[in-house]
């Protein structure tokens, strides 16, 4: 492992299809199974895609989320049924990724998560996605960047430099890893470099 070699001194990481392996089919039958019809992405149903977009930069909370994807097609699911649905494409971070993250921050890198994500998910995956052998989210990042809370969202110039402004990164000294090619543009707009990860474990060629 090479860790050690990296060029820079901050690493920014995406959060789905870089850390977490997705399967976003996995919701749409959740869906399906709720009554929410047969598609095969949540960009056809434009309801039900203004809800999680709303959710995404928090101007929809979690129990209008539920209220309306209840109202969508007169269900009565449950919240706890609809969240399951919901996090069903959140399949699992591999222990080699968060044992490398670690790696990074023995080695003194700085680094930092920026995630356009949903409190259900993100919720998901710190309790029960990043937790191993006792270390849990806290532990592989210096801080976490997620856009619900932040109300901004990727690939929009203001998430980065929210970022650059709290904390206080070299964006010159910067990697942003993002799997999103426009994401990646918008970094690179910033002035912080970016590696496209276009299959799963790309990024880790960067260390090994």
């Amino acid at each position: 492992m090479k860790i050690g070699e990296l060029s820079y001194q901050n690493i920014i990481f995406d959060l789905g299809n870089v850390l977490v392996k997705l399967d976003e089919q996995a919701t749409m039958r959740g869906f399906e199974q709720l009554g929410l019809g047969k598609f095969e992405h949540i960009r056809e149903n434009p309801e039900a895609l203004r809800l999680f977009q709303g959710m995404g930069i928090g101007r929809v909370s979690n129990r209008e989320f539920f209220d309306g994807f209840r109202k969508l097609k007169g269900s009565n699911a449950t919240d706890e049924q609809i969240t399951e649905a919901v996090n069903a494409m959140l399949l699992y971070i591999p222990d080699e990724k968060k044992r490398v993250l670690l790696a990074l921050r023995a080695a003194g890198y700085h680094t930092y998560l920026l995630s356009n994500t949903i409190d259900l998910h993100w919720r998901y995956c710190v309790d029960h996605l990043f937790p191993m052998e006792g270390h849990t989210v806290d532990d592989y990042f210096d801080r976490t960047f997620v856009s619900q809370e932040m109300h901004m969202k990727k690939p929009d110039d203001e998430i980065f430099q929210a970022v650059i402004a709290q904390t206080g990164i070299d964006r010159s000294d910067t990697l942003f890893i993002d799997d999103l090619e426009v994401n990646c543009q918008a970094a690179e707009r910033n002035g912080i470099h970016s590696f496209q990860n276009k299959e799963f474990d790309d990024w880790l060629k960067l260390v090994y």
